[in-house]
């Protein structure tokens, strides 16, 4: 059956890691695009990504997210892959459902309507800048039990270089904040991504809240469990220069898993 993007108005390694497996994702980052565009963009972004979807489709998910703090894009979307492989393909395999969507309508007025529309869809990707990455089973998807990601839910990204081992940085996150938190309901959701291609940081970290009070209650309270401090001095130990900090709110999502 069919999946259609869910719109809410009102994230997978490098190479195999022992037997943990990486997947992928894409990082499409959109910038400049100003407020009284934005809500025509999610319009165009949900009508084109449903356009795109099909059986032949290679991803596992689109996730759009909107910049709420800190500095940069206006947008991020997120895409995820098993391979690269499916990377590489799946490009041209959404651009030619598109057209052939488009193709199929008889009434020339709507099909002439429909491509200014895709033109103009097109046109807020100038200046985009993307990147790959990729991340471990073990580490790279985190969530509470049944959890439910249509709310227009809140994700905090921690970016950093590393002075030594990628893997050992990510890990010591991991079991420093994401794995407490979610296992506590702290957070729903939380993560572990490298470098793979583009430009980019070589570790980053995130992390899912319910609503915003949730997560500036996690950062206002952080945990006070003494096992977890051999894991923060491990991560902070790896940290290497300035670090950037980005709060998203989630704004909608295709989950074809």
């Amino acid at each position: 059956m069919k999946k259609i993007y869910s719109l809410l108005f009102g994230i997978l390694s490098l190479t195999a890691f022992s037997q943990d497996k990486m997947t992928f994702e894409s990082a499409t980052y959109l910038n400049d695009i100003s407020i009284d565009q934005i809500p025509r963009f999610i319009e165009l972004h949900k009508k084109f990504t449903d356009l795109s979807l099909g059986e032949n489709r290679k991803i596992n998910g689109d996730w759009l997210f909107r910049h709420w703090y800190g500095s940069g894009h206006t947008f991020v979307i997120y895409q995820q892959y098993e391979t690269m492989e499916d990377y590489h393909s799946d490009g041209d395999i959404a651009l030619s459902n598109i057209r052939n969507n488009i193709n199929e309508i008889n009434d020339e007025e709507k099909k002439e309507v429909l491509k200014k529309e895709w033109q103009e869809y097109r046109s807020f990707s100038n200046g985009h800048t993307d990147e790959i990455r990729g991340a471990y089973d073990s580490t790279g998807f985190l969530t509470v039990k049944n959890v439910n990601f249509d709310i227009p839910f809140v994700m905090s990204v921690g970016r950093y270089n590393s002075s030594g081992s990628w893997k050992k940085m990510g890990d010591s996150f991991f079991n420093w904040r994401i794995k407490p938190e979610v296992d506590n309901n702290v957070s729903i959701a939380g993560g572990v991504s490298y470098h793979y291609m583009g430009s980019g940081p070589e570790v980053e970290v995130w992390q899912a809240y319910n609503s915003l009070v949730d997560f500036a209650t996690s950062v206002s309270n952080p945990s006070s469990d003494s096992s977890l401090s051999e894991s923060r001095k491990s991560f902070w130990s790896l940290a290497e220069g300035d670090h950037e900090d980005q709060i998203y709110l989630h704004i909608g999502h295709v989950d074809l898993i």
